[in-house]
């Protein structure tokens, strides 16, 4: 596979604690399968077939499960994987991983940093994702939009359904019911790309997290662009989330097939 995309690395946030997601395995959440594979593979396999081919993954609690995971054979053999140990062991039509232990309390800012070591100098951009979220991205559109501007980020925003039922009403009566629209305001769901310079001139203990202090400091900065993703997407969160989005799969015939 040659593509312009194979020289982004892509980081997948997978070291957090998970504490909401209880299963009898005491499996990590993006190992758990959600259509035909566990639901970081599924990630992974979608970003591949976009053309990318390096994935780096700084891991915390419930590590080991990952390294056993990713060294098994089967699995390699299954997923055409490369596990790699050093920068440039990459290899070409392979979906080359890196797995490293990033610490259990390391924040995700940090992680990020930590990840960007592993990285070799001639990569501009690099990729952010979260291990538990699924989207169907149009990662080109993003890139597009990051290369031609003077901004150091885009996110993707979705415009996600309401919970709840909303009210329309005038002059103290209910007009009618409106059954979970969609939200005024967009939402980030998870999926970045940035300029990677933008990390390396920051200082490591500067923030402590990446959502509630470094997104926040880019969009102050005006450097940081959003995508309205309008496609498909979902988080798992927890065991009522994996149910309910099997759900749909089995309902609705969800892309994955098509797509994986």
């Amino acid at each position: 596979m040659t593509s312009i995309n194979s020289n982004i690395p892509i980081i997948i946030l997978a070291g957090g604690k998970g504490e909401r997601f209880i299963n009898k395995e005491n499996l990590p959440k993006q190992l758990t399968t959600i259509a035909k594979h566990p639901i970081i593979i599924e990630i992974i396999l979608y970003y591949y077939k976009k053309g990318f081919n390096f994935f780096i993954l700084p891991l915390g609690f419930k590590k080991k499960f990952f390294f056993d995971f990713f060294n098994n054979k089967k699995n390699i053999n299954k997923y055409n994987l490369n596990i790699i140990t050093k920068k440039f062991l990459q290899k070409k039509n392979k979906i080359n991983i890196l797995l490293f232990d990033a610490g259990r309390n390391t924040n995700k800012f940090l992680r990020i940093k930590k990840s960007i070591k592993l990285i070799n100098d001639n990569n501009y951009n690099i990729g952010v994702c979260y291990g538990d979220i699924f989207a169907n991205i149009a990662f080109d559109n993003e890139l597009s939009k990051l290369n031609k501007s003077k901004a150091d980020a885009v996110l993707s925003a979705y415009k996600e359904n309401s919970p709840f039922g909303h009210l329309d009403i005038k002059n103290n009566f209910v007009k009618k019911f409106v059954e979970k629209p969609k939200m005024t305001k967009p939402i980030n769901i998870g999926f970045y790309f940035f300029k990677k310079k933008v990390f390396l001139n920051t200082k490591s203990n500067k923030f402590k997290d990446l959502e509630s202090e470094f997104l926040p400091y880019l969009a102050n900065q005006k450097k940081l662009l959003y995508h309205l993703h309008n496609g498909f997407h979902f988080t798992v969160n927890s065991q009522k989330d994996l149910i309910d989005i099997k759900k749909k799969i089995k309902k609705n015939k969800i892309f994955f097939n098509k797509l994986l």
